[in-house]
């Protein structure tokens, strides 16, 4: 399509409906919505939302005047078919006046997929994380209902590469196109953004970002630091996130013991938005050593991307979206999951190069995308999808090929 070709307008302004879950910074799903929402409405999409209202912990988006709202997935509705009868009337109350429905995590793209048949095959479009995504069709339970919605769907968008690679063959065709995350660079490279009042580290300290979960692969990155602390003794490590494995908590503290680095790794437990941007600008060196651990896998890994757009090098794993957010060699590392050897290395080599910590951070920084070139090319579906830019008042643009 010509970028000058006109769309024909229709009797309506394009009117998407966007779905997703807790609207909170401390879920990853939480995360990628607020960001992308956020970057729509910039974009001046016209959209009607739907999330579990008391779940927002997003003021902007909390003050929406076309607010609705859907029972949570992650901690009220768990079950796919109670997820599907409870919320496909509500989504198809609020497509009735929308030209597409945009789910944003992939539960809801079955109740959707209901909705969607009865609102005259109006379009499905899937974000597709990780887990959630690709697991489901190793559950027999679990496994039509997916079937079910990613048939209905007219596009699925995977956040990665990676993701689309884990996708059954039939799924990776036409209508799956990536459209990769973003970051919110200007928060994270501002300096006024962050606060030292709470953070003020005595010495030089390598950082994790993310919940005590076994697949973010904090077993790893103790082992590597043990390593790393023979060597600088001068040198901490901080762990930032919520606990959602109490267990794997005392496990990590007790081996942490054993290797006689209570005094060197602190867990922060959650931080504030602000405190996590001074973390960031005040680490040495970022490195989080995810791993498949056969229930859930890291799908993209945005907590590099962060790190970059602070001018932060940042070491991953490798059979992880971590090798889409990382270039190897150029804004970090990457290393097998279970190289404690390797990731040490890694680490040390960017803690006793200063230039070259600070290189890799700076290319970091060139790398990075931020929200509103995802939200660009999600816009570019959407008119490509309903004819929808002169309705909009918008200058129309080729349709993304992926």
């Amino acid at each position: 399509m010509n970028a000058d070709t006109a769309l024909e307008p229709g009797p309506s302004r394009m009117r998407i409906l966007l779905i997703t879950d807790t609207l909170a910074p401390a879920y990853g799903w939480g995360t990628y919505s607020i960001g992308l929402i956020r970057a729509l409405r910039r974009q001046g999409l016209d959209f009607r939302l739907l999330s579990p209202r008391g779940l927002c912990q997003a003021e902007d988006l909390a003050e929406l005047p076309d607010h609705g709202t859907v029972t949570s997935f992650v901690s009220e509705t768990r079950r796919l078919p109670k997820l599907a009868l409870v919320n496909a009337p509500r989504i198809w109350r609020a497509l009735r006046d929308c030209d597409i429905v945009h789910c944003l995590t992939e539960p809801y793209a079955i109740p959707a997929a209901l909705a969607t048949f009865a609102a005259r095959g109006k379009p499905l479009l899937v974000t597709l994380h990780g887990t959630y995504a690709v697991r489901p069709f190793t559950r027999w339970q679990e496994r039509p209902w997916y079937e079910l919605a990613y048939r209905r769907a007219t596009r699925l968008f995977p956040v990665s590469p990676f993701t689309e690679s884990l996708l059954p063959a039939r799924f990776r065709g036409a209508k799956t196109m990536v459209v990769p995350e973003g970051v919110e660079a200007e928060r994270f490279s501002n300096v006024s953004e962050a606060t030292g009042d709470k953070v003020l580290p005595a010495r030089p300290f390598l950082l994790s970002v993310g919940p005590v979960k076994r697949r973010k692969g904090h077993r790893a990155t103790i082992e590597a630091f043990a390593k790393v602390h023979a060597a600088r003794p001068d040198v901490d490590y901080w762990i930032a996130g919520g606990t959602d494995d109490p267990t794997l908590l005392r496990q990590l503290e007790a081996r942490i013991e054993e290797l006689g680095l209570d005094k060197a790794v602190r867990f922060l437990g959650r931080v504030s938005d602000a405190e996590l941007v001074t973390l960031y600008r005040q680490c040495s060196v970022f490195w989080l050593l995810p791993i498949d651990d056969g229930l859930q896998f890291e799908a993209f890994g945005l907590v590099y991307w962060e790190a970059n757009a602070s001018g932060k090098p940042v070491i991953g794993s490798l059979g992880s979206g971590a090798v889409d957010a990382i270039e190897h060699g150029t804004n970090g590392y990457l290393v097998a999951p279970d190289d404690f050897d390797g990731a040490a290395r890694a680490a040390l080599e960017l803690l006793n190069n200063p230039a070259r910590a600070d290189a890799m951070g700076e290319a970091g920084r060139a790398r990075v995308r931020p929200w509103d070139e995802a939200a660009g090319l999600l816009m570019q579906h959407y008119r490509s999808l309903t004819g929808g830019a002169a309705r909009a008042g918008l200058p129309v643009t080729p349709a993304a090929s992926g």
